[in-house]
């Protein structure tokens, strides 16, 4: 059973067939393996996708059929602005902020005179009011069930219900001050950079609350990009004032309440990993973590999610997505709580075939 398998790598319970987690942004794959438009009927796409593809986690999962906005010319399959290279990106907003004076002196009350400034505008604080509202989280909790159970009628056994959160303490750096002003005021002055984004974890704290009292979400996923390709962005000392004990507390309610904390994080993880591991009960890694590393490290401790290269799938041949596929469970296979997955998620510029070559390769290998 496919939720059966996920639930026991999560907790490191050796499932005979190895779960697969997929991220599938890739509208000409979903339509060209399901023979449904993926834009004009996506639930009739979502289901025949999963009919067709053995995935544990992940995937389309529309449900409803309205139809999807196409993406403007020159824009990738996800609306980001299409490089040179075929890559697309939907980080260029404007940024409210100028300077690190403004990050230093944020005000992180929901309900203050800051709360609707953000670079990303999703993210800004006025939007998580309801964690400060306990007597709204009945309502919410109620809505929730619903929708899964919706989910549920449509793709029985094909989900595992949790709950993720984007910006769990580093990542509110980012999508609120943007790139520019965050790293100039965490080299100006790593300190008080650090105090503001513990005063903004006290947001994150309370939206764990809510979860630990969701008793169908069974597993977390915290989301914080701590890293970038050559290791962490501050001295990893910083990381350890900083980070790890706003984690802690963070992560404090759902794990008294028995809910597995599976991190996710780009870049590489190396230099911060052991300490994580310390907090953390798992990790979703991407290609610029080795993944050697992680299965040699933690794969008889922690789940691990990932270890597949999405260079592999971008730039090679069909043959060589067999060959990383096959290269990444073959170190997997031994862990107990291994998930395959290319954590990178899989975008809408890799070839057709090599998507085709990489499913084909799952389902060859993943007994076992």
């Amino acid at each position: 059973m496919s939720r059966e398998r996920y639930l026991k790598a999560l907790r490191r319970q050796n499932p005979e067939v190895l779960p697969h987690q997929i991220w599938l942004p890739h509208p000409e794959f979903i339509s060209d393996a399901t023979g449904v438009d993926y834009h004009d009927h996506p639930l009739q796409a979502s289901l025949r996708f999963h009919a067709r593809y053995d995935v544990d986690n992940g995937g389309p999962c529309h449900v409803e059929d309205t139809p999807l906005p196409r993406p403007r010319a020159g824009a990738t399959a996800d609306g980001g602005v299409r490089s040179e290279e075929g890559f697309g990106t939907v980080w260029h907003n404007d940024s409210p902020f100028t300077e690190p004076e403004q990050l230093w002196n944020f005000d992180p009350d929901p309900w203050g005179p800051d709360a609707a400034k953000a670079v990303e505008p999703d993210y800004a604080l006025q939007h998580y009011r309801w964690c400060f509202q306990p007597e709204t989280w009945p309502q919410r909790r109620a809505g929730e069930t619903a929708a899964w159970a919706r989910l549920e009628a449509l793709f029985p056994d094909k989900f595992t219900d949790g709950r993720c959160f984007y910006c769990t303490t580093f990542m509110w750096g980012i999508c609120i001050f943007g790139w520019d002003v965050f790293l100039m005021a965490l080299g100006l002055d790593p300190d008080r950079t650090g105090q503001t984004l513990r005063r903004l974890g006290d947001v994150t704290a309370r939206m764990y609350e809510y979860f630990a009292t969701c008793d169908g979400a069974l597993f977390v996923v915290p989301h914080d990009d701590l890293c970038i390709g050559t290791g962490p962005v501050a001295a990893p000392a910083w990381y350890r004032k900083y980070v790890y004990p706003q984690f802690e507390k963070v992560f404090a309610p759902v794990k008294a309440a028995g809910k597995p904390v599976i991190l996710t994080s780009d870049g590489d993880l190396r230099a911060l990993a052991p300490g994580l591991a310390e907090i953390v009960d798992g990790f979703i890694f991407e290609s610029a973590t080795p993944a050697d590393y992680m299965f040699e490290t933690f794969g008889k401790t922690k789940c691990l999610v990932g270890g597949i290269d999405v260079r592999k799938l971008t730039f090679g041949t069909p043959k060589d997505v067999d060959a990383e596929v096959k290269r990444a469970v073959d170190r997997g296979r031994d862990c107990p709580g291994y998930v395959i997955a290319c954590a990178d998620t899989i975008p809408s510029n890799v070839p057709l075939a090599n998507v085709y070559a990489y499913f084909d390769a799952v389902e060859k290998c993943r007994r076992r």
